[in-house]
């Protein structure tokens, strides 16, 4: 789900009525970024927008007529076909026209479909839309309304007091001039009172719509938000912090492993890589992010890539360890589980069954730019493969089991426990004999010189 698609459905879908946005905006919170994979059963959209389940199927067929609905047959979602074959409903794709997004916005939006095997969107696949066909009008338009039976009163002289009640307003009072106040009291204040203000703005500023990289709701705190409220120019390398955001860095410093940090310069992060850091601190907790280290350090191949000595960058090692998850367009996702429900994350299981597929198939499913050689990930799961590749083009953590992993781990490790303790008893040993000597030589000299 992205705002996209939210945005374009709320603002800018040439729907015919209220019903049709509602089922749109029904539809579109449960798709992908790009309007696909946007499906749920009438039943469950005539619930949402408050229609009849009938309603719910009409306005989808005439929406599909008028081409702002198309029913999907390629890419389908992995959830979808693990529904019953009987009970599954129809996949819509939302046909939001290219000519929508910005040019920034649309290669954005590219790069993220063509990391899932997705053709671009381009002006032929994704035309402008026609406008809203006018709403049907009234069958009693133009008629007047008959009249009622007043019973022969006269409503524009009528008193609303009866004849034989007694008047509201005071004897002698003039109820055109008479002040609503007492005569003691205070002139209220000129000017237009807003009973109950709004907390926040009526409408979208357009510099900030759309934007589909909020993660508002899967940061938990706020640590030190954007480059921006640090103080410094975007053109700037470095940046002036504020408390927050140096408190921030030291936790994500703090968590990085000890043979790493020991290579940094100053056992900092450098100066110029203070933006990216603080740019993974705006959609995660400095908790989150030192969680997210000691998992990649192990998880992604860190540890046994660096304990051989392949890790030749360690600033860059450092940073591929604190930023986002890179394989994948979700803000939500964390290293493919979403980390605010827990669940595996839907696009990172569609891209590694397409990079599987394609892999079985002989060809290579990492990008290529123009000449230059793929980028160096795993052909299997699209995790960034650390160190020197391997022939296969696949990472440790795919060639080997979990239990086979940790076996291997736990082995290296109980050989380093021991050259440690080998190695600190020739120390005791060498401090034994270096003793020895020192009493030996102790001796000597207090016996004397030799005689002649």
């Amino acid at each position: 789900m992205s705002l996209y698609p939210i945005l374009w459905a709320v603002e800018h879908a040439p729907v015919r009525d209220a019903e049709e946005r509602a089922i749109l905006m029904a539809l579109v919170v449960k798709g992908d970024f790009d309007g696909m994979n946007c499906f749920r059963s009438y039943p469950t959209l005539a619930k949402v927008a408050r229609v009849d389940p009938k309603t719910a199927g009409r306005k989808c067929r005439e929406m599909e007529q008028r081409g702002i609905l198309r029913r999907q047959t390629e890419h389908l979602s992995e959830v979808w076909l693990r529904i019953p074959e009987a009970q599954r409903p129809v996949p819509w794709e939302v046909m939001i026209p290219a000519s929508w997004y910005s040019r920034a916005q649309l290669a954005e939006i590219n790069h993220q479909r063509e990391s899932l095997g997705r053709p671009p969107i381009t002006r032929q696949t994704r035309p402008d839309l026609a406008e809203a066909p006018p709403k049907t009008a009234r069958s009693d338009k133009g008629r007047k309304r008959p009249k009622q039976d007043d019973q022969g009163a006269d409503p524009g002289t009528e008193s609303p007091w009866g004849s034989g009640t007694e008047s509201p307003w005071p004897t002698g009072g003039n109820p055109g001039t008479e002040s609503p106040h007492p005569p003691d009291s205070e002139s209220l204040a000129q000017g237009l009172t807003v009973p109950q203000p709004s907390k926040t703005p009526s409408e979208i500023p357009s510099e900030l719509a759309p934007s589909a990289r909020s993660a508002a709701d899967v940061r938990r705190t706020g640590a030190g938000s954007s480059a921006r409220a640090g103080g410094g120019s975007a053109a700037s390398k470095t940046l002036s912090l504020t408390s927050e955001q140096r408190a921030a860095l030291r936790v994500v410093e703090g968590a990085l492993p000890r043979p790493l940090l020991a290579q940094l310069p100053g056992q900092r992060i450098p100066g110029n890589n203070h933006r990216a850091a603080l740019a993974a601190l705006d959609a995660r907790t400095p908790e989150q992010i030192a969680g997210r280290i000691g998992r990649r350090w192990v998880g992604w191949g860190f540890e046994p890539a660096f304990h051989d000595g392949q890790i030749r960058n360690p600033i860059g090692a450092a940073m591929a360890l604190i930023g986002p998850t890179p394989y994948c367009p979700d803000p939500s996702c964390e290293d493919g589980v979403m980390v605010d429900t827990g669940d595996e994350c839907r696009a990172c299981v569609e891209r590694r069954a397409y990079r599987r597929a394609a892999f079985s198939r002989g060809e290579d499913p990492r990008r290529t730019g123009g000449a230059s050689a793929p980028r160096p990930e795993c052909v299997d799961c699209g995790r960034p493969l650390v160190g020197d590749v391997p022939d296969d083009g696949m990472c440790r953590r795919c060639c080997q089991t979990p239990a086979e992993a940790v076996a291997v781990l736990m082995a290296r490790w109980a050989a380093e426990d021991a050259a440690r303790a080998e190695a600190d008893e020739l120390e005791v040993e060498a401090a034994r004999r270096r003793a020895q000597r020192a009493a030996v030589s102790q001796t000597t000299h207090q016996r004397g010189p030799a005689p002649f």
